[in-house]
């Protein structure tokens, strides 16, 4: 399908108006709720019906919050090492519960320490846009509203290559005292005083040769751990153009297209989720809510999409262990060849399992049982990560208009696809 240069200059100021009109969007904000109610005067324009739905979360638990809670437990982690049998052991329990928290929560969404954490509101905003015949299927077309918190170790403005190695060595913290706390548990049990260096302190404190073996390492161990901790968390809001405005316009866009040149018989359902930043919690509301919508639909969820140099269709993710529907990726696939064949130059495009701590919204089509993948452009050549993530680089100027040019050309011989595939 052809692609008038009208379609990435609408999506290029849908992003620029809603960074300069609102700001950085963080989860359940004040910006989040005035920017979703903006874009829903703008699907008004060209939407058969469009919506506006509020839901609860909590704003501070996923990634920042998971993240200070595992500083903590890791910080006091070392303080038990030196203690008198059995309490050396509670070092180690104070790093299983760390992994125990992070994996059950970053990785598998448990939500289980939410009572920590301040509950806020967020919200949803979709449109429909009805086929000229009878709905025979629909597709989902969705980017999202909200911004990220800065995190240090992307930042742009800083070395990314030494950060790194440090990093390393804040995890290897975690693991050294986890090991030695066992392995002076066990000593204690098996060999007893003849571990023992000095007398014990108010009854307390037993030191060891292995308080030796963890304390020298521990000078240069522990501050690369906190370090990672830093690293990892930022209060800074990004005003997240690319990260993730750039996927709501691309909706937005051909949406606005498929409004003046309807469809036949596929309805299409266009939305910019709230709160996606702190676990895909917009999209897990509306898919709990929408299983009437849902039941004959492909999800195409739109992710950072507006710079870069190759286009990624998402395939596995590893990160929530889910596997994205084969037949969206194939329909990608085709509407990406079709789109490459009318425009030579287009980005490059390769498909695949995500990055371990790679994920979007489609995971929730998937976990509801329904068909999604996504796409997302990165920055290309081994890196696989989209420019300016989670940075206070992300900003509307940055927007490529070619980028965006290719990626509507290919959602909407997506659309296209689909919607030939059920005419009557």
């Amino acid at each position: 399908m052809k692609v008038d240069d009208s379609l990435p200059d609408y999506a290029y100021d849908f992003i620029k108006n809603i960074c300069e009109k609102f700001g950085p969007r963080y989860s359940s904000s004040e910006a989040e709720r005035k920017a979703n109610l903006w874009i829903k005067e703008e699907f008004d324009k060209y939407c058969d019906e469009t919506h506006v739905e509020e839901f609860k979360t909590n704003p501070n638990l996923y990634t920042q919050g998971i993240i200070k809670i595992s500083g903590i437990l890791g910080g006091i982690s070392f303080l038990f090492i030196p203690l008198m049998f059995p309490f050396s052991i509670l070092s180690a329990v104070c790093i299983f519960l760390l992994l125990f928290v992070v994996y059950n929560e970053l990785f598998l969404l448990k939500r289980w320490i939410k009572i920590f954490f301040k509950e806020g509101t967020s919200s949803n905003v979709w449109g429909i846009i009805k086929p000229t015949g009878s709905i025979k299927f629909r597709v989902i077309l969705e980017g999202h509203t909200d911004s990220a918190k800065m995190m240090r170790l992307v930042n742009e403005n800083a070395d990314t290559k030494t950060p790194l190695k440090i990093f390393g060595i804040g995890f290897l913290y975690l693991l050294f005292t986890m090991v030695m706390s066992i392995l002076k548990f066990i000593s204690q049990i098996l060999v007893g005083n003849s571990l023992i260096l000095a007398a014990p302190l108010s009854g307390l404190i037993q030191w060891t040769i292995i308080d030796w073996i963890y304390f020298i390492p521990w000078f240069v161990l522990f501050p690369c751990f906190l370090y990672l901790i830093y690293g990892l968390t930022g209060n800074a809001v990004v005003d997240g153009a690319n990260d993730n405005l750039s996927g709501s316009a691309v909706a937005a866009t051909v949406g606005k297209y498929f409004s003046a040149n309807r469809l036949k018989n596929v309805e299409l359902i266009i939305a910019s989720m709230g709160s996606e930043e702190i676990g895909d919690q917009g999209a897990k509301a509306w898919v709990n809510a929408h299983g009437d919508l849902l039941e004959k639909s492909y999800g195409f969820i739109l992710e950072s999409l507006g710079t870069g140099s190759e286009l990624f269709i998402a395939e596995v993710d590893r990160m929530h262990k889910v596997t994205y529907s084969p037949e969206v990726i194939e329909r990608i696939k085709k509407a990406y060849n079709l789109h490459k064949k009318q425009y030579p130059d287009a980005i490059t495009m390769k498909s695949g399992k995500l990055p371990i701590l790679g994920s979007s919204d489609a995971c929730m089509y998937i976990r509801g049982g329904y068909k999604a993948s996504f796409i997302i452009v990165n920055e290309g050549e081994n890196n696989k990560k989209p420019a300016h993530w989670h940075s206070m680089t992300d900003t509307y100027d940055k927007m490529d208009k070619k980028v965006l040019k290719d990626v509507i050309g290919v959602t909407l011989n997506f659309v296209k696809l689909v919607d030939e595939e059920h005419n009557e």
